[in-house]
């Protein structure tokens, strides 16, 4: 049997965090070093205006002025030299941090299975794999998390200088910490609602995107620019809206709340310290030191308390990030068969022509989850080499017996064979490389012809290149092209003519060598002599393959050696063409409105 997926309990972003922040341990440990020798430098300057202030000036030591003055200026500019690397650091650690996530993300989804996947808009996968990643990464770990345990160093130092000017002073400022983060607590859930809705909003904006300029021609043609500009104007307002009332209110809860706090505390500093001069108990080049150290103390609070509102919004991007995760993933592992080119055999005139693949369905139902069934109760088999034709009325399950013969979904019941084997215990690498796909849906790249045709091989077989696509009946086309194979054809092939793109499609999975050949509407978009060419190179190409072709068009399949007619996800005919006609059933009723000449058998 295929085995399971390989990762049973689904990865999560956090986990991936740790993992990530485990393997930069001497990057960080490094980041630590700059940190406590930045942090040294940076607490020697109070003490330079304390000296200044108490000792140089009252002693007029002109010497020893010069020595301060140099060091207040020296010091700053290595604390900035140090401060630089710190950042590039840190940079690099979240964006290290962001990279992992969205590799094993990318990963994850390409190994998704398609009904799962199909659950979230492509937008919101593009949201989650780019912007909710960076904010894991990028921005929490790099400008939050590393700098709050950075911080940390900084604020016991400089407790630890505060404390050796004036015991009693520090433990007045202490007042303000408690009491901004019992605050910050308390405004916690409310944060984290306004991160949700804003990042829902984001993600309706780029799912709109998405679907917005792939969709350029349908709007011109329908007139529809005021529609969209509505639509768009409609959600600018939402994020304008959204986007003020959180960064208000984070600002209020890392700002706000803190600083009048810190007011508070600074006041009850100078007031109580001021006291202690009058007494005699503190210089009053003490009180200046320490009230240079009082900033740096409550900034650490700020950067703590900004870590908290910043970790809700990681929190908000994990989730998101996890529900991807929990995708399940197509099974791996299970029987591998040969390559499908090993199945060519080339005769003594020449002619190149495959082993074919036998194809089984015994008893297979699907369903999408709609309530209805894409497939009931299927039972029927293809032998080597044979050419099927599968027709029937639109929405009656045609391309799904397409779909599961390629293992994108998996029958609720019964089973499919290829040769003899279970698809359940084939490996699905093994069981595609078999196949050569034409689907409805065509995808090219934004890519030369060459490398189109080619996809995904990363060596370049120039003759079986052409060869594919002289099989295909478009060589002729390419060569006659400026650029010939070198031709980009655009994003989704627009560049090319629907015939063209049916043409490409078809020599890409002819590339392959295939042993069994599935064409799903894959002549719809030609003409009647383009469609004659490509049937006649199907013909060909086809030398000993097994074919299955789901056909709107009857002209298609009507040199079938079996003609399957679907409907309702049910077979309700079975046959040769002239044996379909004779019945006088659901096909020769389509045969008919597709006016056809019905052959003297039929009448």
């Amino acid at each position: 049997m295929r085995s399971p997926t390989s990762t049973e309990i689904p990865q999560s972003a956090f986990t991936l965090l740790k993992e990530e922040l485990r393997s930069q341990i001497p990057r960080i440990a490094i980041l630590f070093a700059l940190a406590l020798v930045s942090t040294g430098m940076g607490l020697i300057q109070p003490f330079l205006f304390k000296l200044l202030i108490d000792t140089a000036i009252p002693t007029a030591d002109i010497r020893l002025i010069g020595l301060l003055l140099v060091g207040m200026v020296v010091v700053p500019i290595l604390s900035a030299g140090l401060n630089a690397a710190n950042h590039y650091l840190r940079a690099y650690i979240g964006e290290s941090v962001s990279q992992r996530l969205r590799r094993d993300l990318f990963d994850h989804l390409l190994r998704v299975r398609l009904v799962e996947l199909e659950k979230f808009k492509t937008g919101e996968h593009l949201h989650r794999l780019t912007r909710s990643c960076g904010r894991i990464g990028d921005l929490f770990v790099g400008n939050h998390l590393l700098p709050l345990a950075l911080s940390a160093i900084l604020l016991l130092g400089t407790l630890a200088a505060m404390t050796a000017l004036h015991w009693r002073l520090t433990l007045l400022t202490l007042i303000a910490f408690p009491l901004s983060l019992l605050l910050t607590r308390k405004t916690r859930n409310h944060s984290q609602r306004l991160d949700r809705d804003f990042s829902s909003i984001l993600e309706a904006g780029q799912s709109y995107l998405t679907e917005f300029f792939p969709g350029m021609r349908t709007i011109r043609a329908f007139n529809a620019e005021r529609h969209e500009e509505a639509r768009w104007q409609d959600w600018l307002v939402r994020h304008r809206s959204i986007r003020a009332k959180a960064m208000a209110f984070h600002e209020m809860i890392r700002i706000v709340l803190p600083e009048t706090v810190n007011y508070v505390a600074a006041g009850l500093v100078f007031g109580y310290g001021a006291l202690e001069i009058v007494q005699g108990r503190l210089t009053i080049g003490s009180l200046v030191a320490f009230a240079a150290y009082l900033p740096r103390a409550y900034a650490v609070l700020q950067s703590l308390l900004g870590t908290q509102v910043n970790l809700q919004e990681a929190r908000v991007n994990a989730e998101k990030v996890d529900a991807l995760f929990a995708l399940s993933r197509e099974p791996s592992g299970g029987r591998v068969l040969p390559p499908s080119g090993t199945s060519r055999v080339r005769s003594a005139a020449g002619a190149t022509s495959y082993a074919g693949a036998a194809l089984a369905f015994n008893n297979v139902s699907f369903d999408y989850g709609r309530g209805d069934f894409g497939a009931r109760d299927l039972t029927f088999r293809v032998e080597p080499g044979e050419f099927v034709g599968i027709v029937g009325p639109s929405g009656g399950g045609k391309s799904t017996i397409i779909d599961l013969i390629m293992g994108f979904y998996a029958p609720q019941s019964g089973s499919i064979a290829l040769d003899g084997i279970d698809l359940q215990e084939l490996s699905l690498t093994s069981l595609r490389d078999q196949i050569g796909l034409v689907s409805q849906d065509l995808f090219f790249w934004n890519d030369s012809i060459r490398r189109n045709i080619n996809y995904p091989r990363a060596e370049d077989d120039s003759g079986a290149i052409s060869e594919a696509a002289r099989a295909a009946q478009i060589d002729e086309f390419i060569t006659s092209l400026p650029l010939e194979y070198r031709t980009v054809i655009g994003e989704r092939g627009l560049t090319l003519s629907g015939g063209e793109r049916q043409r490409l499609a078809i020599a890409r999975a002819l590339r392959k060598h295939p042993k069994l050949l599935l064409l799903d509407e894959a002549t719809s978009a030609l003409d009647a002599l383009t469609e004659l060419k490509v049937r006649d190179a199907f013909e060909k190409a086809r030398a000993g393959r097994t074919a299955v072709v789901v056909a709107h068009r009857l002209s298609t399949i009507l040199n079938a050696d079996r003609i399957l007619v679907i409907d309702q996800g049910r077979i309700v005919e079975i046959g040769s063409r002239d044996e379909l006609l004779t019945r006088r059933g659901l096909f020769h009723d389509l045969y008919k409105a597709q006016s056809f000449d019905l052959p003297a058998i039929a009448l």
